[in-house]
């Protein structure tokens, strides 16, 4: 293996899996090649993934001098998969989480016996069969879908690659089943978003229903339906929303798979800043309101800009709120802390006259995408949930 030179101190740089091309101070390896890493004063760092094109330019996967071959990756799929499998009694969760599971750049996603992957980083990119053939070997599953695009690709040089990697079963990947809480879901793992469905959320979907109560809900940004249908077993009505036609379409079919009652629930295919101003012109008002936005922040330069559409979407949504009312609304950027999204509370709800108290804060499932103390760059999943104090 080659060797990689860096600058800063070896303590820091011990205690974070990136090193920034800032702090590359020499390596003559190929792109995507594992290395050696050292200081500048001869300590080992450990191995990690060399891209001379990428801002991260070296992803450590090992403290010790390891080569990240098809052993190591299935050695860490069987490890990633044993930590997860003492919290679910169920197939459906995230396998790997990229550096947290120690595969930077690495997805995958469990469904039923099937698996979804996400490749981000140029380093896993090359070693793709590598990946198909552990999880293969590990599990002989009955599929086996790509689903890999995004900002995170851009940055290393790559461009988007999804598709079925393998389907010996036959099955219609549009409509896998996905169990959670009593309820279940078809989902569409081929054009479906991201890889299909947000495992991330399964807590924060427990915790909402608990807040509700009877009355109207706006489920907004709604997607295939995972938060429209907790809200179906306490509310009167709900309302769900999403621009998509393709996930109100799945929506719907989500609806009817789990008995509820059509005339309980009314979906638009709109643009969700669109629907809060028909709404309010309507003076239509709700008990709770969901708001769960894609992310609004990519990069750090979106933060600002971002803020503003928070605090669009909760002042708009506190015009639509009854009083006494609640309202529950999260970020999925990692470029969103917390602090951050308390100044979206406080400034969304000053231009209301309405006064607000905090009820619960909300984040990612840390079960299965799971946060290193050395590495906080893994939370990226935060909420609140707000009521109306009268």
């Amino acid at each position: 293996m080659e060797r990689a030179i860096v600058k800063g101190s070896p303590a820091q740089m011990l205690n974070h899996p990136w090193v920034y091309s800032g702090n590359l101070v020499e390596c003559k390896a190929e792109k995507g090649a594992s290395v050696e890493v050292y200081s500048k004063s001869g300590v080992f760092l450990g191995s990690a993934i060399y891209n001379p094109e990428s801002s991260i330019a070296l992803r450590f996967y090992s403290r010790k001098r390891d080569k990240l071959d098809y052993y190591a990756i299935k050695e860490r799929i069987i490890l990633a998969d044993g930590k997860r499998k003492r919290y679910f009694t169920e197939p459906y969760y995230r396998i790997v989480f990229s550096e947290s599971d120690m595969l930077p750049g690495l997805i995958i996603d469990r469904y039923g016996n099937g698996f979804v992957l996400q490749i981000n980083s140029y380093g896993m990119e090359i070693r793709r069969s590598e990946i198909v053939k552990a999880l293969y070997d590990v599990f002989q599953p009955d599929f086996i879908v790509e689903r890999s695009s995004g900002y995170s690709r851009r940055l290393e040089g790559l461009k988007e690659n999804s598709g079925v990697l393998m389907n010996e079963s036959g099955l219609d990947l549009t409509r896998v089943i996905v169990a959670e809480g009593g309820l279940k879901y078809y989902v569409d793992l081929l054009k479906g978003q991201k890889t299909g469905f947000y495992y991330d959320q399964r807590r924060n979907r427990e915790i909402i229903e608990s807040y509700i109560s009877g009355g109207i809900v706006m489920d907004l940004f709604s997607y295939v339906g995972a938060f429209t249908l907790r809200a179906l077993r306490k509310a009167n009505k709900v309302f769900a929303v999403d621009i998509s036609e393709e996930s109100i379409t799945l929506l719907k079919e989500n609806v009817k798979f789990n008995g509820f009652s059509e005339d309980r629930i009314i979906v638009e295919v709109k643009d969700a800043f669109d629907f809060l101003e028909e709404v309010g012109s309507l003076k239509l008002k709700f008990d709770f309101i969901i708001m769960d936005p894609p992310s609004f922040a990519k990069r750090g330069r979106d933060v600002e800009s971002a803020i503003a559409s928070y605090i669009e979407l909760v002042s708009k949504g506190i015009d639509i709120l009854e009083n006494k009312g609640q309202m529950a609304i999260f970020s999925c950027s990692n470029y969103i802390k917390w602090e951050h999204f308390a100044s979206v509370l406080q400034r969304g709800t000053r231009s209301t006259g309405r006064s607000f108290s905090i009820l619960d804060y909300m984040y990612q499932d840390f079960r299965d995408h799971r946060v290193p103390t050395n590495f906080p760059e893994a939370e990226y999943l935060r909420g609140y949930i707000i009521k109306e104090d009268i």
